[in-house]
């Protein structure tokens, strides 16, 4: 059979791998030349051509339904330019997770690519890789999307400098989550242009969650628990860790793909550490197997639009191992319920 299999693999033709061309017909904005394409890449291209565009458009298929709703969306960006208006900030450019998920709606897949959303007091632009096609620009709320290829260097950079050549004044960038090689090449993309910092105004935003963003995180809790209890009914002597999580986990998306059928899925995800695998509290998932006595740790957490939430909880299997055990687990308990009972709107952390 595995001969079989091998002969047939080797009599595939090239053709039948390869993906079907494309066309793009060029474009040009502010000066620049830049690309519409019809589908997600062009393979046909040639890599090592000095004259590959740089830029493109890949405004595949349509705008998706976003999380929130637009006067959501819009109070966010709206309260960013009341705080650039304020401090004399021309343009914003965001490069963590939480920001861009914040102001647009998208968030990004790494994969040792830089990403970025520009916002000036007129516009609101994503910047993302050619490999992700046309996905950035259907999440961007409210604005447009621009790709950079990798066939320069430095492209991600390069669009920045662009996007902004004819704004000069203050730029916002995010201190706290800048490195400072990208932060050298900010300055050269952008000179003569003060970068300062745009990342502790924008937390103390995020931390004011709106009434949209409590309905979401609610709903965040809830799908926890369905993932709590999903791991409660597959713990059993002799089971792997993996399997409680998966179980927990399969339920929490199914649940999130119910409820917010427009959302991606993506990050859901459930921690079950049995035994001494519980002595850390970032232990990977690992298959041990449980047995009678042991100490368990369960911890679901349900990711939804880029809004975490988290359920955990420990707990013992058929009985507790000691009556230290039982002791310890009873404060914690405690305290949890003493924390519930101080949690009141307007106290402080701190006094909690």
């Amino acid at each position: 059979m595995l001969r079989t299999a091998l002969s047939r693999w080797s009599s595939l033709s090239v053709t039948s791998l390869t993906r079907p061309a494309y066309s793009a017909s060029a474009l040009t904005l502010q000066g620049t030349a830049r690309w519409q394409s019809t589908g997600p890449t062009d393979l046909n291209l040639n890599p090592v051509n000095k004259d590959m565009p740089r830029l493109l458009d890949l405004k595949n298929g349509q705008k998706v339904k976003c999380t929130f709703s637009e006067d959501e969306m819009n109070r966010r960006v709206n309260g960013l330019r009341t705080h650039m208006e304020e401090n004399g900030i021309v343009a914003s450019i965001f490069t963590s997770y939480h920001n861009i998920n914040y102001f647009s709606d998208f968030l990004y897949c790494k994969f040792g690519r830089q990403y970025g959303l520009i916002i000036t007091m007129d516009k609101t632009i994503s910047v993302s890789a050619n490999i992700d096609g046309g996905q950035p620009w259907r999440r961007t709320f409210g604005g447009d999307n621009v790709v950079y290829t990798d066939w320069h260097q430095d492209n991600f950079y390069f669009a920045l400098g662009e996007i902004l050549k004819d704004y000069t004044g203050r730029v916002g960038v995010e201190y706290d989550s800048v490195p400072l090689d990208n932060y050298k090449h900010f300055e050269k993309a952008l000179p003569v242009r003060p970068l300062v910092d745009i990342g502790v105004p924008t937390m103390k935003m995020r931390m004011m969650k709106s009434p949209e963003e409590v309905a979401l995180i609610k709903q965040g809790a809830r799908i926890a628990d369905i993932g709590g209890y999903a791991c409660v009914e597959a713990v059993a002597e002799g089971v792997g860790e993996h399997e409680v999580a998966l179980a927990g986990t399969q339920a929490m998306v199914r649940e999130i793909a119910d409820t917010y059928p427009h959302a991606e899925l993506r990050d859901t995800w459930v921690w079950f550490q049995s035994g001494l695998n519980t002595d850390g509290a970032h232990n990977p998932v690992t298959s041990r197997r449980m047995i009678n006595g042991d100490i368990l740790s369960l911890n679901c957490f349900p990711m939804i639009a880029g809004y975490y939430t988290a359920l955990e909880r420990t707990m013992f299997l058929n009985h507790v191992t000691s009556d230290r055990h039982l002791a310890l687990w009873e404060a914690n308990c405690e305290v949890h319920r003493r924390g519930l009972e101080l949690i009141q709107p307007g106290d402080r952390k701190s006094v909690v």
